[in-house]
């Protein structure tokens, strides 16, 4: 059912409702105004018949008189000959007018109703007791009656009715008919927004919009324009993300089967080597040996990235609190120093240090990916290796600087190596590839900054920039 048969079905029902009620309500108040103007007449009739002045000449002359006969010249006229009228004395019939129906003499005075051969008639009856100084041995009571016929109201409420009827047929058909119209109107915006509509689902282009400012005059059309466009450019940017999100996990299964490819390819050499040659000295046995692990530990650090990445790529809002960065740094610091067996890893704290809001866990990842980066790649013995943790506050950001006195990266390098499987030709420690992405990774999560550049010590400085929360010094 469309909108625009829905409303004209709504208007007729509602004025068909209207009309009805209406015709009911005047019905009723013109049948009552009719009744009223009878009674008026009757009255009227009855008062001016049964004056002083105009009853006495009525029992004189023994006839209904007219104004010119009367001496009472407040009368407009004396009666209406319309109106049939008798006079009783007594209970004897005195005098009546032609058309008064064969009705009994009723001694209520008032207003009766009253059915002759099936006619209804309107009476109104009024006595007059004549004074004791006045009486004659005659009669000693005037009786005067009028009656209407009340079928003219009921002809003139048919008429009515009839009348009504009509009149509000073709009231509804035309308001029926003047809203199909009136619809038809006022929908021809939002057909020309179907039809922008269909024609972006046809061409399945994201960017097209649907124009506002000069197609539509209705304010509700317009916002419902606007809100759809909100929702094309919503799905246009997750669109956008899921198209690369795809063609991320294309390269990315790509370089994870080439990197897995490698340490499981080697280990397989080794371990036929050692099959099919059992007379292998135990020295040369040892080192194939020592390969396999070493390819076997590149395999487990890579899966662990993998699973790191994985869940950095699933974390969400709900999982951060409030960091302080003091502990994080010198446990993360202690460890790398065990791990290795030696180095110099110089931490330069603000007095009290800053608080972030964080991903604790990711933050883990960070600094302890930066550390292990330092000790892989810098080609420097552990116990000559020297890294400095520079902190530092400005403004609402904590700005963060690892110096390492290693190789270094080259300039064009920089960019590249933060990227997933994507190693420096520096490479001495022949790591994954994937130490710096998920320190990307995790910067990005936390809404910061991450640059690589030249180290004051001739290696490389990893600078980071990240949101902080608050800073002691101000509570």
């Amino acid at each position: 059912m469309s909108f625009r048969f829905l409303i004209t079905l709504l208007v007729f029902f509602v004025t068909t409702l209207i009309v009805i009620l209406s015709g009911a309500v005047i019905n009723r108040l013109t049948e009552e105004d009719l009744r009223h103007r009878i009674d008026s007449r009757l009255s009227w009739q009855v008062q001016a018949v049964s004056s002083e002045g105009s009853l006495s000449t009525i029992l004189k002359l023994r006839r209904f008189v007219q104004r010119s006969e009367v001496s009472d010249a407040s009368l407009d006229n004396l009666f209406d000959v319309q109106i049939p009228t008798r006079i009783f004395l007594n209970s004897d019939l005195f005098l009546y007018t032609d058309g008064f129906p064969e009705i009994l003499t009723t001694s209520n005075n008032g207003y009766s109703n009253v059915s002759v051969d099936g006619q209804e008639w309107r009476v109104l009856t009024k006595t007059i007791q004549i004074p004791l100084v006045l009486r004659t041995s005659k009669f000693d009571s005037i009786g005067i009656q009028a009656a209407v016929s009340r079928d003219f109201v009921s002809t003139t409420m048919q008429d009515f009715r009839k009348t009504f009827i009509s009149v509000g047929i073709i009231a509804i058909l035309l308001s029926a008919l003047v809203t199909w119209v009136l619809c038809g109107v006022l929908l021809k915006p939002l057909k020309r927004l179907q039809i922008y509509a269909e024609n972006i689902n046809d061409s399945s282009d994201l960017s097209i919009r649907i124009p506002v400012e000069h197609l539509y005059s209705l304010s509700e059309v317009k916002v419902l324009s606007i809100s759809l466009n909100s929702m094309i450019s919503r799905l246009d940017s997750s669109s956008t993300r899921t198209e690369k999100a795809l063609e991320t996990s294309r390269g990315f299964a790509s370089n994870l089967a080439h990197e897995l490819r490698t340490p499981l390819t080697s280990m397989k050499m080794n371990l036929e080597l050692l099959e099919k040659h059992g007379e292998i000295p135990a020295d040369e046995r040892r080192n194939i040996l020592n390969e396999v692990i070493i390819q076997q530990d590149r395999l487990f650090s890579t899966l662990e990235s993998l699973r790191l990445l994985a869940r950095g790529d699933l974390s969400e809002v709900n999982v951060f609190e409030e960091v302080d960065l003091a502990p994080l740094i010198n446990e993360l610091s202690a460890r790398q120093i065990a791990n290795h067996g030696g180095g110099n890893i110089d931490i330069q704290l603000p007095d009290p240090p800053p608080l972030i809001l964080g991903w604790r866990e990711g933050l883990t990842v960070l600094f302890d990916n930066l550390l292990q980066n330092a000790y892989v790649h810098s080609n420097v013995s552990p116990e000559q290796l020297e890294i400095v943790i520079g902190v530092s506050v400005e403004e609402k950001w904590v700005h963060i600087n690892v110096d390492d006195n290693g190789v270094g990266v080259p300039e064009h390098e920089r960019k590249t190596v933060l990227e997933r499987f994507k190693r420096g030709s520096k490479n001495y420690g022949q790591g994954s590839g994937l130490g710096l992405s998920l320190v990307t990774q995790q910067v990005e999560i936390h809404s910061g900054r991450i640059e690589i550049s030249e180290s004051s010590m001739g290696g490389t400085r990893v600078e980071l920039a990240l949101p902080i929360l608050m800073d002691p010094e101000l509570d």
